[in-house]
């Protein structure tokens, strides 16, 4: 197992057991306790778990924020994937809302030039591949949010308000059972929320990871969108 796949396998046995032992998930990941040891320093230092003598829980503090490339790289084989499904609704001569998400970043390495796409995003990372594969995109302008290379507050408002899109895809921190889509971060809600009211459809895209969590801001209910684009069946109740 390399070791990408590796720190992903930790975070999910964490998120089913709570907690758990350097020997315990040596056992079940068929490694020597020395490297386990080496991996949860790698996690803990980015903010993902909290490590005490032998043993290791996950991070429990619903504010603090994870950095961009610790989350791009999580789960990254299954975002990959969600992407490129992502990436096929999108008809040729499409103006495309792109939020400033790792999972929906990846929706930009499956995008050609001649496909005559237009990418309008608040994201720096999107926004960089985009140059560099020669595709059309416009920034939200902005202030840069702390970790997550993201462009939000007033004047990425007015630039989102004074554009409309054909599609809009986007990500957050969690959906609940019943479908409520929440984040972190405030500022980014807000932005999220004036590309959906501005949009023609719009696509949630979520790894099963982000399945029945909830966070302090509210974006919008899954009902309100035209799917939600997951590696799991995902079904909810419509809110009342």
């Amino acid at each position: 197992m390399i070791k990408n796949e590796r720190l992903d396998k930790i975070i999910e046995i964490l998120e089913k057991e709570n907690y758990s032992t350097v020997d315990h998930l040596a056992k079940l990941l068929f490694v020597a306790p020395v490297t386990i040891r080496r991996d949860l320093k790698k996690l803990e230092q980015n903010g993902l778990v909290n490590t005490c003598y032998g043993g290791v829980s996950l991070m429990h503090d619903p504010n603090k924020e994870t950095p961009w490339i610790t989350r791009k790289k999580f789960n990254n084989v299954i975002k990959k994937q969600l992407a490129k499904k992502a990436a096929g609704l999108i008809p040729s001569g499409s103006t495309v809302f792109l939020d400033a998400s790792s999972t929906v970043s990846y929706i930009l390495e499956c995008l050609e030039p001649e496909k005559n796409i237009t990418i309008i995003t608040n994201g720096m990372q999107a926004l960089s591949l985009a140059t560099q594969k020669h595709i059309k995109a416009y920034s939200t302008g902005g202030k840069v949010v702390d970790n997550s290379f993201a462009l939000t507050g007033a004047i990425a408002m007015r630039a989102v308000q004074s554009m409309y899109a054909n599609l809009m895809f986007f990500s957050s921190n969690g959906i609940s059972q019943d479908g409520h889509i929440t984040d972190q971060s405030e500022s980014e809600t807000e932005l999220r929320k004036v590309m959906l009211a501005n949009s023609d459809k719009r696509y949630f895209l979520c790894d099963s990871s982000k399945l029945g969590k909830s966070f302090l801001f509210h974006v919008c209910h899954a009902s309100e969108l035209d799917d939600v684009i997951c590696d799991q069946p995902f079904s909810f109740s419509s809110p009342i």
